[in-house]
């Protein structure tokens, strides 16, 4: 159990500065011990989601950012505050005297390093129905937060999915990934936590005069407060030959299992360059005989990162063995005996192939909303204001399915697919459910592997009007700007200027285009 402890010395006080993150190791524990207004704040030393060391991290006011993924911790009290992740720091007492630091009234345990938001069983006392429609980021950190946050009414969650929420940016990386390794929460916690779990199950239809939700199997699911998190589906491409076997879309981990499993010493073709598509063509490059992508743009990666940052991605890939076939569209798939056998170009090139993945996108899946009177846009989006709150009542949304105002960008609407980000959201919505009027204002921060390296990005890259770059042999540093104003970053190797940009911003600052480079470069 480790050695509980009534006092632990830590370090010297003077080691311990302001403004500055300090680690250090206690009997095999890694913690970190910042100072603000001369009080010394001590918590554990790795990020809850994959174990990033926080000294690395981005110190705010409040807060410090994980500077793998973004998320944000509370330095009083090691509480998660954005995402990803789903657990929270632990928090060590600190007691200083005659120049040094000790921590008390801990335990110091190496196989210990986070803290459960919510843990133990809840009794659920009130009459209040709550459902949560869709086991993603968004879904199942709602239901985090209404019972961390003490909700003890009746919570319903409803996914199409067969299995428990799990951790979906896994499946582009890790295709062979085990479905029951990756949930977020293990069945025992939904037991515990009075969480009735509706798998295989979709909704038809919403109806919000009756407060009801209809599945595909006939049930009529009551609600006093509705949560739809459901987020999207993948495009499939219109083109003959796109119901073959070995044309797959990735969305689940059968998907990923199935791709997988085909994609040994074969032909894969991705028609798409997405991120998803770039990932899976790093993570099964090696492992396939030959990977081509597919792309209409004239780079990858153009329409997200622009020009110069796409070619320094795709002479990645090209340099690891993936071919790429650019300004270039589907005519058909071709088959032999209902299997694919080929792809064909609308230029009439022919790439032979025996697996096909399609990386072109997701629609919202917000079907169950089409006979609802002005309710969603011409997208299929739903319209949401900073409390996650629809234009009916007691209906709230959340994730890839919404477009909602970003409080640090002047309000401007925004429909962004990142999973911590989704995340952050499903929380905002679970705190108004409870009537906590907590506005979303968060800076967004997605992440992609491929080849083992990172690339990070905190921001937005809507409208930008300018690009600044500085690249090295193993590393870049690109900056967006419009009207002279920065409004995101991209990074490779340049830890931790993504996660410093996004506490920069989210406390309210300003970056100007022409001191960008100077000032990011100098974060270290």
């Amino acid at each position: 159990m480790g050695t509980v402890c009534s006092e632990v010395t830590v370090c010297r006080s003077d080691e311990v500065e302001d403004g500055r993150i300090t680690s250090v190791d206690v009997e095999g524990v890694s913690l970190i011990l910042t100072r603000k207004d001369g009080v010394i704040s001590c918590l554990s030393g790795k990020c809850t989601h994959y174990g990033a060391p926080l000294q690395r991290g981005a110190l705010g006011s409040s807060t410090v950012v994980c500077p793998w993924h973004g998320a944000c911790f509370n330095l009083k009290t090691g509480d998660i505050e954005d995402y990803p992740g789903v657990s929270s720091l632990i928090k060590y007492d600190v007691v200083e005297r005659n120049g040094k630091v000790y921590i008390s009234k801990g335990i110091l345990d190496p196989g210990v390093e986070r803290r459960e938001r919510y843990s133990g069983s809840r009794h659920v006392d009130s009459q209040e129905t709550i459902v949560v429609v869709g086991g993603g980021a968004a879904g199942h950190n709602a239901l985090e937060t209404f019972r961390s946050e003490g909700f003890d009414g009746k919570l319903i969650l409803i996914t199409e999915e067969d299995s428990l929420p799990y951790d979906r940016p896994k499946l582009s990386k890790q295709l062979n990934a085990d479905p029951t390794k990756i949930q977020l929460r293990s069945q025992n916690w939904f037991n515990e936590s009075s969480i009735e779990v509706h798998c295989n199950t979709k909704i038809e239809r919403v109806v919000p005069d009756k407060n009801i939700v209809m599945t595909d199997k006939g049930e009529c699911i009551r609600y006093d407060k509705l949560l739809f998190a459901t987020g999207g589906s993948p495009r499939k491409l219109q083109v003959p030959g796109n119901d073959l076997e070995g044309v797959h879309i990735l969305r689940t981990p059968k998907d990923a299992n199935r791709i997988f499993e085909q994609s040994q010493n074969t032909n894969l073709v991705i028609v798409g360059g997405s991120f998803i598509g770039m990932e899976v063509a790093a993570a099964l490059v090696g492992s396939c005989e030959k990977v081509t992508v597919i792309d209409r743009s004239k780079v990858s990666f153009q329409s997200a990162f622009g020009e110069q940052v796409g070619l320094i991605i795709q002479k990645m890939h090209h340099d690891n063995g993936v071919t790429f076939e650019m300004e270039a569209e589907v005519q058909e798939i071709l088959g032999v005996n209902g299997k694919v056998t080929g792809v064909r170009l609308q230029s009439g090139k022919l790439l032979d192939c025996n697996l096909v993945l399609l990386g072109i996108g997701v629609i919202p899946n917000t079907k169950p909303f089409q006979e609802v009177p002005e309710f969603l846009d011409e997208k299929g989006l739903i319209q949401v204001d900073e409390f996650m709150n629809t234009n009916i009542r007691n209906i709230f949304a959340a994730g890839d399915i919404v477009k909602f105002p970003l409080l640090p960008y002047n309000r401007e609407q925004h429909n962004i697919g990142h999973w911590g980000l989704a995340m952050y959201m499903g929380k905002i919505a679970a705190l108004n459910m409870m009537d906590r009027r907590v506005p979303a204002s968060t800076v967004p921060f997605f992440w992609s592997v491929q080849f083992g390296k990172s690339i990070r990005f905190a921001g937005i890259l809507k409208d930008y009007d300018s690009v600044q770059i500085d690249e090295s042999e193993n590393s870049f540093l690109a900056v967006y700007s419009r009207k002279g104003t920065v409004q995101g970053v991209a990074t490779l190797g340049r830890d931790p200027v993504a996660a410093y940009f996004k506490k920069f911003i989210s406390e309210g600052n300003n970056l100007a285009e022409e001191a960008a480079l100077d000032h990011l470069n100098e974060i270290r």
